[in-house]
């Protein structure tokens, strides 16, 4: 059996995508194979109008493509502030362009960054933990940092691999209420999540995966009524 098997499927600008499914649907593949961490076998994947089937990870990401993961994935001997820091696409020194253009213009470039990763720390309420390394913080806390740092990438789309896994529930209410925010704000979002109350709240439509496949999409409430949807997975 292939992990993703024809899958197809599209991701409407400025809504958050769900995609749920037993253990093993495929979920995660899908997000890889997204993010060009995997390469597809077969098909096609177009993104903002460009097929980028067979371009790297990196390229995608410079096109806006970014992916959080299930697991934590902070750099956990950088602070907090550095992680976000890492992620900023106005990287200088990087050509010789950007050599010759002289070390005021870099400096004003790491201002801005500077700047912005201070802003999406106050935004996550992460403002204290600045200087912290990043691998001390909470389970809670590296997810929002994770979210921080997708955002610090300027996404178009961002892929988020359960970001309410193994966080405690007065943090999942706080990362719903970030995503609720970016949503409204115009932030394109497909998100694989284990915790269906979140799920309906946030995501306008959702996919159902089974065995590497689409099997359906809807809105929770048109999903719940779907016999094959509740074999499947919502029985």
């Amino acid at each position: 059996m292939l992990a993703v098997d024809g899958a197809t499927f599209e991701v409407r600008r400025g809504t958050i995508t769900g995609m749920i499914g037993p253990n093993g649907a495929g979920k995660s593949t899908v997000l890889a194979l997204l993010a060009g961490a995997l390469m597809c076998a077969s098909g096609s994947i177009v993104f903002d109008g460009v097929d980028v089937t067979s371009r790297s990870a990196y390229a995608r990401a410079r096109l806006g493509l970014i992916r959080t993961f299930q697991a934590s994935s902070e750099f956990p001997r950088l602070t907090v502030l550095e992680n976000l820091l890492v992620a900023s696409r106005s990287r200088r020194g990087d050509s010789v362009l950007r050599v010759l253009a002289g070390p005021r213009t870099w400096r004003r470039d790491e201002e801005a960054d500077l700047d912005r990763a201070r802003a999406l720390l106050g935004r996550f309420e992460l403002s204290g933990q600045e200087q912290e390394y990043a691998g001390n913080l909470s389970g809670g806390q590296k997810r929002l940092l994770e979210i921080a740092r997708g955002l610090m990438a300027e996404p178009k789309l961002l892929l988020l691999d359960e970001p309410m896994a193994g966080v405690n529930p007065a943090l999942i209410q706080r990362i719903e209420e970030h995503l609720a925010v970016l949503r409204d704000e115009g932030l394109t979002m497909l998100m694989v999540e284990h915790e269906l109350g979140v799920v309906e709240r946030l995501c306008e439509p959702t996919i159902v995966m089974a065995q590497g496949r689409v099997l359906s999409e809807g809105t929770m409430a048109e999903l719940r009524a779907n016999e094959a949807v509740l074999d499947a997975y919502l029985s």
